[in-house]
């Protein structure tokens, strides 16, 4: 203050004053700001003090709730019900949306296509189930009572078994033992000639043969659905030339499409092509991944190069 002669002792000691202030106010915010973290962290501490206290005091013991066996109707079962019966909580749901999706279950069997039903689960649940009459199929006692009589009485005139009537092979004409067809030209009215072929395994024989491209012995057809061994000695095989594929020019989906070639198989054909280029032999084919000698063999009727 010295060093300023022209402020008046007044004005020295307002400038004492204002000096004082402005250092009490720094001293303040100074112990302000040293308090605040302490009081902060020590509630922090408390809190979760208290809160591990009563995460330690604070335990629940839930009982698993028994699994029941009793009647019930799945048409009309509701969710409390069918939990009861030891069938979890998306297994309730799938139940609801069959209802919405499918209507009704009519018989007990319809039951069976429930997602995640385990043996012990059906075993356990088949006797128990109960389908109301109004949700049954319609099917008349005296109609099929009648049918049975008159399927009797058809046995006894032609002496066929009742067992064997109901087998469809014998609503069609068959061929007799000697007697071929060729199964590379038959359709499925031919082929269902055959002592023991119907409708569906006619169909999938001549599926599998366009599929394939033809045959070249009368065992491939058994590729195409199961059958008995009997039926191979009323097969026979014509010469008509089978259809052969291009393994050069196809893509990965086509040769996908033969059924002796699989994914892999057909991966590698292409991998050659890019990295080497065309194939020219069966022996460039034998010697790509995933290719065994049983596959070759399988494939030189149908393959070109």
């Amino acid at each position: 203050m010295k060093r300023l002669p022209f402020f008046t002792p007044s004005q020295r000691r307002a400038l004492h004053v204002l000096e004082g202030v402005l250092l009490l106010g720094i001293v303040g915010l100074s112990v302000r700001s040293w308090m605040r973290p302490k009081t902060e962290i020590t509630e922090t501490e408390k809190s979760r003090a208290w809160s591990g206290s009563s995460t330690e005091k604070i335990t629940y013991a839930v009982e698993e709730e028994p699994i029941e066996t009793f009647p019930f109707d799945p048409n009309t079962a509701d969710s409390t019900t069918l939990l009861r019966l030891g069938l979890s909580p998306w297994q309730v749901r799938s139940i609801y949306r069959y209802r919405a999706k499918h209507g009704r279950y009519h018989k007990p069997d319809d039951f069976k296509r429930l997602p995640g039903l385990t043996n012990e689960q059906w075993e356990r649940l088949m006797p128990q189930i109960r389908i109301a009459t109004e949700f049954q199929y319609v099917e008349s006692k005296q109609s099929y009572q009648e049918s049975v009589e008159e399927m009797e009485e058809i046995e006894e005139k032609l002496g066929i078994s009742y067992a064997a009537l109901r087998d469809t092979s014998y609503h069609q004409e068959k061929i007799r033992p000697g007697q071929t067809i060729d199964i590379n030209t038959a359709d499925t009215a031919m082929l269902k000639m055959i002592p023991g072929i119907a409708s569906r395994r006619a169909a999938r024989i001549v599926a599998y043969r366009k599929t394939l491209g033809g045959f070249v012995s009368v065992e491939q057809a058994m590729e195409a659905i199961e059958m008995p061994d009997s039926v191979l000695k009323y097969m026979t095989i014509s010469s008509v030339p089978v259809t052969k594929i291009n393994v050069n020019s196809l893509s990965v989906q086509q040769l996908m499409k033969h059924p002796y070639l699989n994914f892999y198989q057909a991966k590698a054909i292409n991998e050659y092509r890019k990295n080497k280029g065309d194939l020219h032999s069966f022996e460039e084919l034998s010697s790509l991944e995933n290719f065994r000698p049983t596959d070759i063999d399988r494939l030189r009727p149908y393959v070109e190069f």
